[in-house]
């Protein structure tokens, strides 16, 4: 599938909320519940919604992401697909190329999942292995084949 990737801007923030809200609620409540001021306040204020990349296909936002430059790896802090684009290769695709980029850089790929979160399996089958969990979650790291 063919995409495109843009930078966020202030602009998006309320797409990029709504698309967490509706990709994410589900896992969050089960975990802890979902408290709307809370979860709005944390999005904006620890995910930075400007350091998002927007995934464009054709002309329509679908997803995005958020990873993180650090020191001897590249931690994805979020990948967000809207649910109607779920389950047609997009995802493989983004995180394949995000893993491509950080071998040629010599450094691992690492990421969490909340442990209700079916995405586990997609990213246990990309090449993930899981190194470290505590209650609420697994932690991920890409394992080069």
């Amino acid at each position: 599938m063919d995409f495109k990737t843009r930078h966020a801007k202030d602009l998006d923030e309320a797409w990029l909320y709504d698309l967490y809200c509706t990709t994410m609620r589900a896992h969050i409540e089960e975990t802890w519940g979902w408290d709307e001021a809370f979860q709005n306040n944390e999005f904006k204020t620890n995910l930075f919604p400007t350091k998002f990349d927007i995934i464009v296909v054709g002309q329509r936002d679908v997803g995005a992401y958020l990873m993180n430059e650090e020191t001897d790896h590249y931690w994805l802090e979020m990948m967000l697909i809207a649910p109607e684009w779920q389950r047609k290769g997009l995802g493989g695709k983004i995180i394949r190329d995000l893993q491509e980029m950080a071998g040629k850089n010599g450094r691992p790929l690492k990421l969490s999942v909340i442990k209700v979160n079916p995405a586990t399996v997609f990213y246990t089958r990309l090449g993930f292995e899981i190194y470290e969990e505590d209650q609420f979650f697994f932690k991920l790291i890409n394992v080069e084949k």
